[in-house]
């Protein structure tokens, strides 16, 4: 089976969906100073989170967490570890509920824009009749893209709210509650071809752990989607007045092109497909946007003009350069 690779995709599809981001900032960049100081008060890391390598000098600061990057495997770690302190006020206690806020909104139009675009690269990734299983689905917008396509998919989460989000919206697919400690006996029945984990590894504790899980099971292919230590990582880290989206609250590490070949090599997969793009460039935008001095909101029109109108072209060279915020990625076992 040949590797199929394909990069970016319209800024458009999600400018609607995360107007959040510039209409209500100090909102969220309050949220996430919240929850790095939460993390901050953990003990420290003292190996990389996804070779294991002892950690290394602090490299950089950014929204008063300290980060490094492995010698080793080139990922991105920050300098504490995701307790079950840390871990449980971020997804099961009152922060678990507001935690599931944003998945709310727009149920209809995410699952129309953001993750009928997935399946349909699967789709053509495999080229053939698959089932599916979703460990971290979250309110199951990608399980009703399943749906909607025809696909029996059933995913499974830790977060009650969410949950409950996604049963409102399914009729032939589900969603169910899991416990964290059961996840792995789930892996181990499933008779399904595919496992998605879609923003999830990088949440995990162990995520080695669910990888060898995952190797002895029956599973066939892999489909994760991640985010990426990128050119939005070294935006943040100048407008640290702004909502930082890649690194912060649960993202308390990230892949590299180079960790995650070193993840695919000592896990014996293969990879079949790649979909590499990013918000890079308009999270730059967004960030010069909300630091901006003007008279007139004309001054806006010129900004799209010489900048917004622009984004897709700019951001593509990123993303063809594999230093975009995101990837996906089928894995065959």
């Amino acid at each position: 089976m040949k590797k199929i690779v394909i990069y970016s995709k319209k800024i458009s599809d999600v400018s609607n969906i995360k107007k959040d981001f510039f209409d209500v900032n100090k909102k969220y960049l309050d949220k996430a100073l919240k929850e790095n100081k939460l993390y901050t008060q953990q003990i420290k890391r003292k190996n990389c989170k996804n070779c294991n390598s002892k950690i290394n000098k602090i490299i950089f600061k950014s929204h008063k967490v300290d980060y490094t990057i492995c010698n080793k495997c080139s990922h991105l770690n920050g300098i504490y570890e995701d307790s079950n302190k840390f871990v449980n006020k971020i997804y099961l206690t009152e922060e678990g509920s507001n935690y599931a806020l944003p998945y709310k909104k727009d149920f209809k139009l995410r699952v129309k824009n953001i993750y009928t675009p997935k399946v349909i690269f699967l789709k053509k990734v495999l080229k053939k009749k698959f089932s599916l299983i979703e460990i971290g689905c979250g309110a199951g917008h990608f399980i009703k893209a399943c749906e909607k396509m025809k696909i029996k998919a059933t995913g499974f989460d830790v977060n009650r709210e969410l949950i409950s989000i996604g049963k409102n919206y399914l009729k032939k697919n589900k969603v169910e509650l899991v416990k964290e400690q059961n996840i792995y006996n789930l892996i181990k029945k499933s008779k399904d071809d595919v496992l998605a984990m879609i923003s999830t590894l990088e949440h995990l504790q162990k995520p080695n752990i669910i990888l060898k899980h995952i190797k002895k099971s029956n599973i066939k292919y892999l489909y994760i989607v991640v985010p990426l230590f990128s050119f939005s990582s070294l935006v943040e880290n100048v407008f640290n007045n702004v909502y930082p989206r890649q690194l912060s609250g649960s993202h308390t590490h990230l892949f590299t092109k180079e960790s995650l070949n070193y993840l695919v090599k000592k896990n014996n997969f293969k990879i079949l497909g790649e979909w590499w793009f990013g918000t890079d460039i308009s999270d730059l935008f967004r960030s010069m946007i909300l630091n901006s001095n003007y008279y007139d909101t004309r001054f806006l029109k010129i900004y799209r003009k010489y900048f917004g109108d622009h984004i897709d072209d700019l951001q593509n060279v990123l993303d063809r350069k594999k230093i975009c915020c995101e990837v996906h990625m089928v894995l065959k076992v």
